[in-house]
């Protein structure tokens, strides 16, 4: 192997190495949303303001490895006078060492983190139709004590008119 070739052999640990640990980090978050949304069925606040703690702390964690891939793609760009400005472009860069290892690791770490991104966007998906569901509820309780009752309706484009009136008590004596 010439002297480029080795470079971007030691580019190409580096990205595998980076890949696998965004895909720990992924990992950690999708079982906090997994978590998370335990603790909104259980009404549990105060575990669930820990676990948004934590979710911060992988999310920070997640884009500092990120800023570590721009830098090393940048790197790459350098060394072999291509753009790289998607992943596709990447793997097809690295292919010479995928081929020879037979292993295909930027590859399959990348199917693997388009997976975890996938279920992480579904579950966050679900916990938040979870706090519509509940804010909605709470807002009919709301309504309920003060005496108001909303009504919506909707225009002939489907957009959501809501109108509220006030019950009027009326006391017999």
């Amino acid at each position: 192997m010439n002297n480029f070739n080795t470079k971007l052999h030691t580019y190409y640990f580096q990205v595998v190495d980076l890949w696998s640990r965004l895909c720990e980090e992924h990992t950690k978050l999708f079982e906090a949303t997994c978590a998370e949304y335990a603790e909104l069925l259980e009404n549990n606040i105060n575990k669930l303001e820990s676990l948004l703690k934590e979710k911060e702390s992988i999310i920070s964690q997640i884009n500092f490895l990120d800023g570590l891939r721009t830098q090393i793609i940048k790197k790459i760009e350098t060394e072999t006078n291509q753009k790289v400005d998607s992943i596709g472009n990447l793997i097809s860069l690295m292919t010479e060492f995928e081929e020879h290892n037979n292993q295909k690791h930027l590859w399959r770490f990348n199917q693997i983190l388009i997976d975890i991104i996938e279920k992480i966007q579904a579950q966050n998906k679900k916990n938040q139709m979870f706090i519509n569901k509940a804010a909605l509820a709470l807002q009919e309780i709301k309504d309920e004590v003060l005496g108001q009752k909303t009504y919506s309706t909707y225009t002939n484009r489907g957009l959501k008119k809501s109108k509220t009136t006030e019950k009027i008590v009326v006391e017999k004596t």
